[in-house]
């Protein structure tokens, strides 16, 4: 079988698997499991949850791969929608962040993080990349409102993004 065959079969199954037709974007239980999961609030979790729900090009777990951590990961309280997802965290932080020059001395360019999730407060932000003192936080527009971003450079942003690497893979 050719490399197209292959894909366009890929997205067939994403598009009718039977957890994807039974899903609900709107469920409250689907909500709420996000937001204790990962710290999502209610439009974030909406949010998300549509758009894994509308990627039908995602990369999904196979049936197999399931059946080996269904049971500890719902015994987590996760089901096979958000245990995805919780592999996809360093996507979604690269997804809601967004690399800016600045006008510094240095030329140094710097990233502003949308606060949110497992990353949810500049305190946060600044235990998981082993920061000094807090990082600079910014008021701006996202696609869901007006949301908290934080200024952080590329050796903090590497930390951060090695840091998600390693709660998706505690999920495996």
């Amino acid at each position: 079988m050719d490399h197209g065959w292959v894909e366009v079969e890929r997205m067939a199954q994403a598009a009718s698997a039977q957890d994807e037709q039974l899903a609900d974007e709107h469920s409250p239980g689907a909500m709420a499991r996000w937001q204790r999961l990962f710290g999502y609030t209610p439009v974030e979790a909406m949010h998300l949850i549509k758009q894994q729900h509308e990627d039908v090009t995602r990369d999904r777990i196979t049936d197999e791969h399931w059946v080996l951590v269904k049971e500890e990961q719902e015994t987590a309280g996760y089901d096979r929608e958000a245990y995805e997802h919780s592999l996809r965290l360093p996507d979604v932080f690269k997804d809601n962040s967004a690399t800016i020059p600045t006008t510094s001395k240095d030329g140094q360019t710097m990233l502003l993080l949308r606060l949110g999730g497992l990353l949810d407060s500049a305190e946060k932000v600044k235990e998981v990349a082993g920061l000094e003192r807090l990082p600079k936080v910014v008021e701006g527009q996202s696609e869901v409102g007006i949301k908290k971003f934080c200024v952080v450079g590329k050796e903090t942003q590497k930390r951060l993004e090695e840091w998600l690497v390693q709660q998706a893979i505690l999920q495996k």
